[in-house]
């Protein structure tokens, strides 16, 4: 059915329904502008709702009773979130036309249009009772499975940092294995590292976060530098890592929160000694001669299990900025000047 149409015949029931969260409604109604925007088409999977016997069959096909509603299930922040975008258009229309930019307003209506027209595929219950309602509520919301993070990392076109991170890989392929559908590599895995390691990286590198990352990215270089400095930063782990350094048990090389750090390392060193990214991720190179990368090496004393003879717990935001921290202090004893 049309947006347009409707969002003229449903309603929300707070009984059954949970609180709208205005920032999840934000999340989604950035991503519909950009992909507008980008000229992309955007899918959501189907709205639910319940029509609480006002939808009868008719001969060709089904009716609804006049003035009765429709009430959502499921997709009340997808709804509100493409309401929220036309709204927002709307308003960006106004101070366009107001200020002369005629065509900037055409344009901006094209995107209204749209949204007016974009058509949501629908699954409809005709005669639920409100406890089956929220039950049926409860068991979407709970039994609901997120997409395997390496599915999302390979076509998800919403994050730009994914499209930085997909973008980077293909010029890296021939030079070492990259993990491709799994979050994360195992204990015996050829490859080196994993989409979503590299992303963490990326964003590490970039922001100096190894957190959540939320919002669009703020990255402090040219446009067209991003992409190239993005890859310089993984085409620098032949010349420090050792020979195989995809081996785990040998060496810690291939440990996401040893990347993340290595990435978070060369951010602070941008930042602390007004370095340029490229400058700064140069700089990792000191650390080819003073770390063997192995478990039992001083450098990574502070994740070193005895018992296991390995590293442990290299991943917790804690211990990646402390393993930063234990790199910049080499990189910046290395060169008097830093």
């Amino acid at each position: 059915m049309r947006y347009s149409t409707l969002e003229a015949i449903f309603e929300v029931d707070e009984e059954v329904q949970r609180k709208l969260d205005p920032k999840r409604r934000v999340e989604i109604r950035e991503f519909i502008i950009r992909s507008l925007e980008a000229g992309e088409d955007f899918y959501f999977s189907p709205f639910v709702f319940s029509a609480r016997g006002a939808i009868t069959e008719a001969a060709d096909g089904w009716e609804l009773a006049p003035g009765s509603k429709l009430y959502i299930i499921d997709g009340q922040h997808r709804n509100a979130s493409i309401s929220s975008a036309i709204s927002h258009l709307k308003s960006r229309k106004e101070s366009a036309e107001e200020t002369g930019q005629t065509e900037e307003a055409k344009v901006l209506q094209t995107y209204i249009e749209k949204l007016k027209e974009y058509p949501v595929a629908m699954q409809v219950y005709l005669n639920l009772t409100r406890q089956e309602e929220r039950q049926l509520f409860t068991d979407i919301n709970t039994e609901r499975r997120e997409a395997n993070i390496g599915q999302v990392m390979r076509y998800d076109k919403r994050d730009e940092y994914t499209e930085l991170t997909r973008n980077t890989a293909k010029q890296l392929q021939d030079l070492f294995e990259i993990e491709q559908n799994l979050s994360r590599t195992s204990l015996h895995s050829s490859a080196l590292t994993s989409l979503a390691t590299m992303r963490k990286s990326i964003i590490a590198l970039f922001e100096g976060i190894v957190t959540v990352k939320n919002g669009p990215p703020y990255i402090r270089c040219s446009p067209n530098e991003v992409e190239e400095t993005a890859a310089e930063f993984f085409r620098i782990w032949p010349q420090i890592f050792p020979k195989q350094s995809a081996d785990r048990i040998k060496y810690v090389s291939g440990y996401s929160g040893i990347q993340i750090a290595l990435a978070y390392c060369a951010n602070q060193l941008t930042r602390t000694h007004n370095l340029s990214y490229k400058e700064a991720i140069h700089e990792l190179k000191r650390l080819k001669h003073k770390c063997s990368w192995k478990h039992a090496d001083p450098m990574f004393s502070h994740l070193y299990d005895v018992s296991t003879a390995r590293i442990k717990g290299h991943s917790s935001t804690r211990k990646i900025q402390q393993t930063a921290l234990e790199f910049k202090k080499i990189i910046e004893t290395g060169r008097p000047q830093l």
